[in-house]
């Protein structure tokens, strides 16, 4: 999850608020939430080809971590875009301080999505 936001970071699409607002259960696989991103792509009409590009990156990193990060990612999954977002910031925070965090790109704030889902 993390790694697909990194990568998409620069990308603005409408497929992005799709995503942003998107929920799945707690043992929901990898290839199933990768489908799941992969259709909002397609229902926006993208070019397919960096998102495909992207998604398996993704899920390369996935598979690499996998051996190495078990006990961290098990504390910091998620069950929601949001959730990830907002780890996403931790992680900047963490990696580059808070004055020199990079500035947000195709994803918007997840203090902003958390408000927008409260009206809903």
């Amino acid at each position: 999850m993390a790694r697909f936001i990194v990568l998409r970071e620069s990308k603005r699409t409408r497929a992005h608020r799709v995503l942003e607002m998107l929920e799945w259960k707690e043992l929901t696989d990898i290839e199933t939430l990768a489908d799941m991103f992969r259709q909002a792509f397609v229902e926006n009409g993208d070019n397919m080809v960096p998102v495909e590009r992207d998604l398996k990156r993704a899920l390369a990193h996935a598979a690499r971590s996998l051996n190495h990060f078990v006990r961290e990612y098990a504390e910091r999954s998620t069950t929601n875009f949001i959730d990830a977002l907002f780890d996403y910031e931790r992680s900047n925070s963490l990696l580059f301080g808070d004055d020199e965090s990079p500035k947000p790109g195709g994803w918007r704030l997840p203090a902003e999505l958390v408000k927008q889902k409260q009206c809903s």
